[in-house]
């Protein structure tokens, strides 16, 4: 792990302080059987059961989650995680992103911000779907913010990596740090394993908000966009610009009541202007 010597706020991880100094590209691709994969659990997405709802600025939910066409945007972007942290195999969400071997995931697919370990092992599946991809690839570099496991808030919740090779399929997702989208219609997109055991690309559409009390964070009410979307970017209406990614669900029981994601703001775009220096 080294930190940025022109600003601290920043991190980022080689494989070596992944984990996987003495395994090659081929070595990680190979630690994935089939039946690895299907053993699997889902990133642990922060779930606050009989949370208190304070008012939302718009309470028009979402639409239950439907299966994706991987053959076109935003969805072409986009893939299933596999990674080991603490010697636990899990799966996540994540797309291609601004560059051909640029992706962007959630933070706590990257490192755990109770115990600071970070994990290993990791293979992006692009347009997974089943046992097939379109092509995959394995990580060399991540960055995150420091803030990340300093701060524990969920604000922070992206990190930027930079994959083994260029992807050849479909375009990278853009991304935009407006300050005021609620009320603008996203697409929440991932493999939530409650749908298809996690196996099938799924989407929700609905409007973003904002909750009193929770600056920096956005939200989509009644999304069912659970535990394996973490990750997944939250694309405008024009199919290409994320503005978001899952990062936490908020229950009601056992209901979700929405799910939030980090703003894409001042933060993001500094560590995006991080990752390109180590691409």
């Amino acid at each position: 792990m080294r930190k940025n010597p022109n600003d601290g706020r920043f991190m980022s991880m080689q494989p070596g302080n992944m984990g996987s100094i003495d395994k090659s590209p081929h070595d990680i691709r190979q630690y994935w059987t089939p039946e690895r994969k299907k053993a699997a659990v889902p990133a642990p997405m922060i779930s606050m059961p009989g949370a208190k709802l304070p008012e939302a600025a718009n309470e028009e939910p979402a639409t239950d989650p439907k299966q994706a066409d991987l053959t076109k945007m935003p969805f072409t972007a986009g893939g299933k995680l596999f990674f080991t942290i603490d010697g636990v195999d899990y799966v996540a969400s994540a797309n291609i992103f601004m560059h051909r071997n640029m992706l962007l995931t959630a933070a706590h697919c990257i490192q755990d911000n109770k115990t600071g370990n970070v994990g290993e092992n990791y293979v992006f599946e692009q347009c997974y779907a089943g046992e097939d991809s379109s092509e995959d690839f394995s990580i060399k570099t991540v960055a995150l913010k420091e803030n990340w496991y300093l701060k524990k808030d969920y604000k922070f919740d992206f990190a930027i990596a930079i994959l083994d090779k260029n992807s050849d399929f479909g375009e990278p997702l853009r991304y935009s740090t407006a300050p005021d989208i609620v009320g603008k219609k996203v697409t929440s997109m991932g493999y939530p394993v409650s749908y298809f055991d996690g196996d099938q690309m799924m989407f929700a559409n609905g409007p973003v908000s904002t909750r009193v009390g929770q600056e920096g964070h956005w939200i989509m009410y009644g999304s069912k966009m659970g535990p394996g979307s973490s990750g997944g970017a939250w694309v405008l209406e024009d199919g290409i610009t994320a503005v978001g990614l899952n990062a936490y669900i908020v229950k009601s029981g056992e209901e979700i009541m929405y799910s939030g994601s980090p703003q894409f703001n001042d933060d993001f775009e500094k560590l995006y202007q991080y990752a390109l220096t180590l691409m």
